[in-house]
C-alpha cells in the first residue's frame, strides 16, 4: 500500500491537495461542499475508530488543490472525473465514498457510473444532481458568459485585513459558528507579501453554464446499486429534503437518517454522525 508521503505527493503531481486519517487498510475517499475544503471532515475523523484510511481531498479550485487552467471553468461532471483521476492514480480498485452538499452529488453520480469501484456511499445533507428546467437553457448561458465577463475583468484578487474579517463574512453567509469558519477559512486562505488572500478560485462563483434536465438526471442515477446512506440535518437545507423525494427512486438500497444540525451537521455534530457512517461501513463489510 502506498504510504501517506507518496499518497500526497501523487496527488499533487495531479494537482490535488488532501489530508489522511488512519491506517486501515480500505479507504474512505471524502469530497466537501462547494467553497469549503478538506478541514469539513476534520472533526468527523477525529471521532472516528481505527479499521479505515480516510483520505480528505481538496477539490480542484478549494483549499490547497490547484485551480483549473485559465480557460477551463469548474463544470459538475469534471469534478466527477477528477474522483475517477483519483482513484485510478492511486490504483485502487474499490473504496467507500463519503461526500458532503456538492461533494455528496459528485459522489453519488461516481457511484452510478462505476459502480464496481466503490463499496459504499455516505452523503451527508447531498443528494441527487442539481438539475435545470430545458425553458431555462438560454438564460441559463446568457447568465454564465455575464459573469465570466465580470471575473476576467478583474486584475488583481482581493486582499483582506485581517483573518477574522474573513471568518465574519462566512459566518454571514452560513449557518454554523464562527469555530467552524475559523477551521474551514484556515485552508481557504493564504498570506502573500503580506496580503491576506483566499485560495478558492474566484471563478468558482461563477454561474453554472449547464445543467442537466431532471429526465437526464433520473436516467444518469438510475438502478444505482450500491448501498447508500444520506444524512440529513434537521435544521439542514430545505433542497435536500426536496431532491430526497425527487430521487430516492434511483436507489435501489438508501437508508436515510436524521441528526441534529444544519447543512454542515457532520461539523456541528460529529459524534452522530460519525456513528452513523462507521456503522454502515461495517454493515457493508459484514462487521
Amino acid at each position: 500500500m502506498i504510504d501517506e508521503k507518496n499518497t500526497i505527493d501523487l496527488l499533487g503531481e495531479h494537482g490535488f491537495s488532501a489530508q489522511i486519517h488512519g491506517t486501515g487498510e480500505e479507504w474512505v475517499i471524502c469530497l466537501h461542499g462547494w467553497l469549503d475544503n478538506s478541514n469539513s471532515f476534520s472533526p468527523l475523523v477525529d471521532q472516528k475508530k481505527e479499521g479505515y484510511r480516510w483520505l480528505m481531498i481538496d477539490m480542484a479550485g478549494h483549499g490547497k488543490s490547484q485551480w483549473r487552467g485559465p480557460n477551463s471553468h469548474y463544470y459538475f461532471v469534471d469534478y466527477v472525473y477528477d474522483l475517477l483521476t483519483i482513484i485510478d492514480a492511486l490504483k485502487i480498485e474499490s473504496c467507500h465514498l463519503l461526500g458532503h452538499s456538492l461533494g455528496a452529488l459528485v459522489c453519488g453520480m461516481f457511484s452510478a457510473l462505476y459502480p464496481s469501484r466503490v463499496k459504499s456511499l455516505c452523503m451527508i445533507e447531498g443528494i441527487g444532481i442539481m438539475y435545470g428546467d430545458e425553458k431555462g437553457t438560454k438564460e441559463q448561458l446568457i447568465a454564465s458568459f455575464r459573469e465570466r465577463k465580470r471575473i476576467d475583468k478583474k486584475t488583481e484578487l482581493k486582499a483582506f485585513p485581517n483573518f477574522e474579517t474573513l471568518v465574519n463574512l462566512r459566518v454571514n453567509v452560513s449557518d454554523f459558528t464562527p469555530e467552524i469558519a475559523r477551521l474551514l477559512m484556515l485552508r481557504n486562505t493564504k498570506s502573500t507579501d503580506g496580503q491576506l488572500l483566499l485560495t478558492t478560485d474566484p471563478k468558482l462563483k461563477t454561474h453554472s453554464a449547464f445543467r442537466f434536465t431532471l429526465e437526464q438526471s433520473k436516467h444518469l442515477l438510475n438502478g444505482l446499486s450500491v448501498p447508500s446512506l444520506l444524512i440529513i440535518g434537521d435544521r439542514g437545507y430545505d433542497f435536500v429534503k426536496k431532491n430526497l423525494l425527487t430521487f430516492k427512486s434511483c436507489f435501489k438500497t438508501l437508508q436515510v437518517e436524521i441528526v441534529e444540525g444544519g447543512h454542515h451537521c457532520h461539523m456541528e455534530n460529529p459524534q452522530d454522525c460519525c456513528a452513523l457512517i462507521e456503522r454502515h461501513l461495517n454493515t457493508i463489510n459484514g462487521t
